[in-house]
């Protein structure tokens, strides 16, 4: 047995200790240097498909906005009925080639509302290729006169396009005043556009539009109009239209009966109707009752004598 050396203690190795306390913190100690692993491989894994989405995301995304397999091949006319597919396809000629992912859409609905026949165009992409072109169209219901030029025009005064041949088969009213004044062309205001435009719904809504031959609109506040087939003419003044066309039809016969040749009927008043003879004179009678045949006689008068009763 060596003798320790003089001035150095003698190391003693730790007692084994049964401390339940120690063993459970030793244990832990040993435990947590082993549980890091798994949350790396967990974590590798994670990253690996973040990658492999994210690299197929770049391909998908570079396949749809540069591949040929979404290029627009086909436009896709829907509601248009006066405009024709090739039409259609002239106000979009550069937009077939184009990716229908990446292409706005907004810059090429501007051009089919460019056309006067379109009041309002939607675009929606139909993938691979297709592009539906949806189109509301203008409704023609006049003809405005425009010096020696006709343009058809819809019930809000808008032109539409000059009528030719090709509108042979529409029946429209023919509207003066609108676009001319003193027989000269001259861009319509908003007043004439605005009472043309409650005209026209007022007697579409009285289903008299198709019986209209014409309409004048130069006095604002005296609407005339000429029935087909009757050359009386109408004054309506500036409101109820279709109301006081009805109202003289329902009275047509009766005045013919007792009035021949009439020349005008002035609607514009409530309870009373004016009818002017060919010759000289105006019928007087309440509305909607007509005198009858044996008071016509004495309800002529000369329009200044009428106003003067009221």
């Amino acid at each position: 047995m060596i003798p320790p050396r003089p001035g150095r203690a003698r190391r003693v190795p730790p007692a084994t200790t049964r401390d339940p306390r120690l063993l459970r913190a030793r244990a832990g100690g040993l435990r947590a240097s082993r549980s890091w692993r798994p949350r790396l491989r967990t974590t590798l894994r994670m990253a690996a498909i973040s990658l492999a989405l994210l690299g197929s995301g770049w391909y998908v995304q570079d396949v749809m906005t540069t591949g040929a397999a979404f290029a627009v091949v086909e436009l896709k006319p829907i509601g248009n009925s006066r405009l024709s597919e090739g039409e259609i396809e002239a106000l979009l000629d550069g937009l077939k080639g184009r990716n229908i992912v990446t292409t706005p859409l907004e810059p090429w609905r501007d051009r089919l509302l460019s056309s006067p026949w379109v009041r309002e165009a939607t675009l929606r992409r139909a993938l691979p290729g297709t592009i539906e072109v949806r189109i509301a169209e203008r409704v023609p219901m006049a003809v405005a006169r425009s010096g020696d030029t006709l343009l058809l025009i819809d019930e809000l005064g808008t032109v539409v396009d000059e009528f030719g041949p090709r509108y042979r088969s529409l029946d429209l009213p023919i509207v003066e005043g609108l676009m001319e004044r003193d027989g000269k062309p001259a861009p319509p205001d908003d007043a004439h556009v605005a009472l043309v435009s409650e005209a026209l719904a007022s007697l579409r809504a009285a289903n008299l539009l198709g019986r209209i031959s014409q309409i004048d609109v130069r006095h604002l506040r005296n609407v005339t109009v000429l029935l087909m087939d009757d050359p009386a003419v109408l004054q309506l003044g500036h409101a109820d239209f279709g109301e006081r066309v009805l109202a003289y039809l329902d009275m047509k016969e009766r005045l013919v009966r007792m009035v021949d040749q009439v020349e005008s009927v002035d609607l514009r008043f409530e309870n009373r109707v004016y009818v002017r003879p060919r010759k000289a004179g105006v019928t007087f009678a309440s509305m909607p009752q007509v005198p009858s045949e044996e008071t016509v006689e004495e309800a002529l008068a000369e329009p200044e004598d009428v106003d003067g009763q009221q």
